[in-house]
C-alpha cells in the first residue's frame, strides 16, 4: 500500500511513523475499487461543521422540547368527579382549583364528628368540675380515696374522648378539602384522563400539569464530542417552527450512553424562552467547542478512510450529496485526527458511516428530524 503523507513543519519522524500505521488501519477498511451506485434513500450520517481554525468547532443535535418540571396531579379521595374547571392547555396558577368530587359523604361526616365532639366537650367539662369538687371534698374527708379516683378517671376519659373526636375531625376535614384538586404550581394542562360524573379512584392520575416556565431540550452527543465537555463555549437552541433562535445552558451531562442511542445525554435549559415555545416542539440544540490550539482542523478519527492510497474524508453539500475529499494528514492521535490542507472553515465533514458512501449519494443527518 502506497501511503502518501505531506509533513508538516516540524513533524517528527515518529510522527510521521504514527500516521502511517493509522492509515495502515484505515487501510482494512478500504473501499472497494468499484462503488455501488447511490441509493435513492438518503443515508443517515453524521457530521461536523469546521469553523475557523481556531479550533472551534460546531455540531447540531436534535430532540425534542420538555418541560424540566411536570407532575401528575391526583385526588387523595376517591369519589365521583363532580365538576371540571380546566381543560388541556388551560395555564392555571399555583392554587387554582382544577376538579372537584361529589363532596356530600365527606361533608356529612364532618358534620357527625363536629357534633360529636361537642358533646364530648360537654363532658369533658362536666368530669372536670366534677372533679375539681371531688378534690376539695377528700381533702375534707367527705368522701372516699376511691370516689376522688373515679372523678378523676372519668375526667381523663371525657378528655381523651374530646382529644380523639378533635383529630377525627381534623382527618374528616383533610377528606373533605381532598375532593378539590388543586394545581400545585403555575403550568399548563397537558393531559386530562377523566371526565364529569366519572369514578375516580384515590391516587389515580387525573391531569399532567407542566411548568412552561423551565423548559429543556434533552440530545445526544456522540464520545468523540463528549471528550470536550470543558471546552463547550456556547449552546443555542433552535425551533424550526418558530423560526427562531434561543440561548442555551448546559443543565446536566449524562456520564453513561444511552443504550437506544449509544450517546451520552446532555440536558439543555432554554434561557429566555418566550411563550410560542412549547414542549413537544422539535428542536436543535447547536454547540460549539474549543478544540485547543493548532495549526489545521482536527476531526474525529471516524472521519477518515483511505481511497488510491491516500486519506480522504467525505464532504456533505447544501443539498445532502456526499463527495470524496483529499486531505493532507499531520497528526493523529487515540480519537482525532490533524488535518492541514484540504479543508476549509464551513465544510460538512461526515463523521460516522464513511465506509457506506459512494459519491454524490443522497445523505440525511442522522437525527431523525435534521434535513
Amino acid at each position: 500500500m502506497d501511503v502518501r503523507l505531506h509533513h508538516a513543519p516540524g513533524l517528527s519522524t515518529r510522527a510521521a511513523l504514527l500516521i502511517a500505521g493509522g492509515l495502515a488501519l484505515l487501510a482494512g477498511c478500504t473501499d472497494p475499487g468499484t462503488e455501488e451506485p447511490p441509493e435513492e434513500q438518503p443515508r443517515p450520517v453524521q457530521t461536523l461543521v469546521l469553523d475557523e481554525p481556531d479550533r472551534l468547532a460546531e455540531r447540531r443535535f436534535t430532540g425534542r422540547i420538555e418541560a424540566r418540571h411536570r407532575a401528575w396531579v391526583s385526588f387523595r379521595v376517591g369519589g365521583e368527579l363532580e365538576s371540571v374547571h380546566a381543560e388541556i392547555g388551560d395555564r392555571v396558577a399555583a392554587g387554582e382549583r382544577l376538579a372537584e368530587l361529589d363532596d356530600t359523604d365527606h361533608a356529612r361526616e364532618v358534620d357527625e364528628l363536629q357534633a360529636q365532639l361537642e358533646a364530648a366537650q360537654a363532658r369533658e367539662a362536666y368530669a372536670a368540675t366534677e372533679y375539681l369538687r371531688a378534690a376539695e371534698l377528700v381533702e375534707e374527708e367527705a368522701i372516699t380515696r376511691s370516689e376522688y379516683d373515679q372523678a378523676a378517671r372519668q375526667r381523663d376519659e371525657a378528655r381523651a374522648e374530646a382529644a380523639s373526636l378533635q383529630a377525627g375531625l381534623a382527618l374528616a376535614r383533610d377528606r373533605l378539602a381532598y375532593t378539590r384538586l388543586r394545581a400545585p404550581f403555575d403550568g399548563a394542562i397537558a393531559e386530562r384522563r377523566f371526565d364529569a360524573h366519572e369514578a375516580v379512584p384515590p391516587q389515580e392520575p387525573v391531569y399532567l400539569l407542566e411548568d412552561l416556565s423551565q423548559l429543556e431540550l434533552e440530545v445526544g452527543i456522540p464520545e468523540e464530542f463528549r471528550i470536550y465537555e470543558d471546552r463547550l463555549r456556547h449552546v443555542e437552541v433552535r425551533v424550526p417552527a418558530l423560526d427562531a433562535v434561543f440561548p442555551g445552558r448546559i443543565r446536566t451531562v449524562g456520564i453513561d450512553v444511552l443504550p437506544e442511542r449509544q450517546t451520552y445525554p446532555v440536558q439543555v435549559a432554554l434561557a429566555d424562552p418566550d411563550d410560542r415555545v412549547l414542549p413537544g416542539m422539535t428542536a436543535e440544540a447547536v454547540f460549539q467547542a474549543d478544540l485547543g490550539p493548532g495549526e489545521g482542523f482536527r476531526v474525529p478519527l471516524t472521519a477518515l478512510h483511505e481511497h488510491d492510497g491516500e486519506p480522504r474524508v467525505w464532504l456533505r453539500d447544501d443539498d445532502g450529496r456526499v463527495q470524496r475529499q483529499r486531505v493532507e494528514l499531520l497528526a493523529l492521535d487515540r480519537d482525532s485526527a490533524l488535518i492541514g490542507d484540504g479543508l476549509d472553515s464551513g465544510d460538512e465533514v461526515v463523521t460516522a458511516g464513511v465506509h457506506h458512501l459512494a459519491e454524490g449519494q443522497p445523505t440525511r443527518r442522522m437525527d431523525p428530524e435534521a434535513p
